[in-house]
């Protein structure tokens, strides 16, 4: 039931050729399609070649009478633009150097306030350690007075730093109200 190709089509036997012909056709075509123009270009003159008259003069530029002009204006324009970049860059540089400056002094600035705030802290934790040293070399009713007339959270401070004991004995002398509003505040 198979039929020879010649018997299908009549040029049965020119058919390989005919596919290998249109295959390098078409390898062809798309290599010229695809190529770069430059390797093109010697086939046919470039649009700015055809549509300019050939060139005069001695120093071969085609450069019209009305041209000129319009080129000497925007290279004007392009140095007045060029110079005013030049300007903005030196006010930039200056600028930048006017923030880095005043950068470095609130660098120091920040280190001197560091350096106060740590010993403001060093000084309060050396108070604190001699308040707490006098109130437990003070008799338990002498510290006891002291206690109540200071403030609720230096009370609490100092009541933390003292032993249990020397705490406990104070405790014992303040008024009960006050002595148990203390000792709540202990235990937060």
């Amino acid at each position: 039931m198979h039929q020879a190709p010649s018997a299908l089509w009549p040029g049965g036997r020119l058919m390989p050729f005919l596919l290998a012909g249109g295959l390098i056709l078409k390898i062809a075509l798309s290599g010229l399609y695809l190529a770069p123009p430059a390797v093109w270009s010697w086939l046919w003159p470039k649009v700015s070649e055809a549509a300019t008259p050939p060139a005069s003069g001695p120093n071969n530029l085609a450069v019209g009478p009305r041209l000129l002009p319009l080129l000497q204006q925007e290279r004007q324009s392009l140095k007045a633009r060029e110079a005013a970049v030049a300007v903005r860059e030196e006010v930039l540089n200056t600028l930048r150097q006017e923030v880095e400056e005043r950068l470095e002094e609130l660098k120091t600035l920040q280190l001197q306030v560091l350096q106060a705030l740590e010993e403001e802290r060093r000084l309060k934790s050396e108070h604190h350690r001699h308040l707490v040293a006098t109130l437990s070399a003070m008799p338990a009713e002498r510290a006891g007075r002291l206690l109540e007339k200071m403030d609720e959270k230096v009370a609490v401070r100092v009541l933390r730093s003292l032993k249990g004991k020397e705490a406990g004995a104070i405790l014992a002398v303040l008024a009960p109200d006050k002595a148990a509003r203390l000792s709540q505040r202990l235990l937060q």
